[in-house]
């Protein structure tokens, strides 16, 4: 899997801050208009991993993690755990919903609109936890070449 080109980059980068956005601006509406403090809280988590994978994917662009590659494991790790806080939240909440046999509500406890936003939580830091971890294989296939060398880089394309 190699790191993604100039292309990638710009869509990646878009991508993220649109979704930082949208996490802040779903936790100030629904918390300041609608009273629906759940779906605020889950939105503003799912702001959380996208600032994190804003970091990241701006640390390879100016080839922050050469220095410590580690940190990016570190990352994945994050990614892990926000996404099992999000597939929790899921199902809380999809479960609360049910036994109390509530409908779509926007005003007040409204758990399946929490539902979805543990749901864009989780997306957020599968993301995380993906662009972390291609960065690592890069970097760490980038010393591997650097420090074997008797390993062969040439590619095969079945000629």
């Amino acid at each position: 899997m190699a790191a993604p080109g100039e292309r990638k980059y710009t869509i990646r980068l878009v991508y993220v801050c649109v979704g930082i956005f949208i996490g802040l601006s779903v936790a100030a509406t629904f918390a300041y208009h609608f009273h629906n403090f759940n779906t605020a809280l889950w939105g503003l988590c799912s702001a959380v991993p996208a600032a994190i994978a804003l970091i990241v994917v701006i640390g390879w662009r100016r080839q922050w993690w050469e220095v410590q590659p580690g940190r990016l494991r570190g990352f994945m790790l994050v990614g892990c755990f926000i996404q099992l806080a999000g597939v929790c939240g899921f199902v809380t909440y999809l479960t609360l919903a049910i036994t109390k046999k509530q409908g779509l509500v926007i005003y007040g406890e409204g758990y399946y609109l929490a539902c979805v936003w543990c749901f864009m939580t989780w997306k957020w830091a599968f993301l995380l936890f993906l662009y972390s971890r291609q960065y690592w294989r890069a970097y760490s296939k980038e010393r591997r070449a650097l420090t074997d060398p008797d390993h062969d880089t040439t590619v095969n394309y079945g000629t």
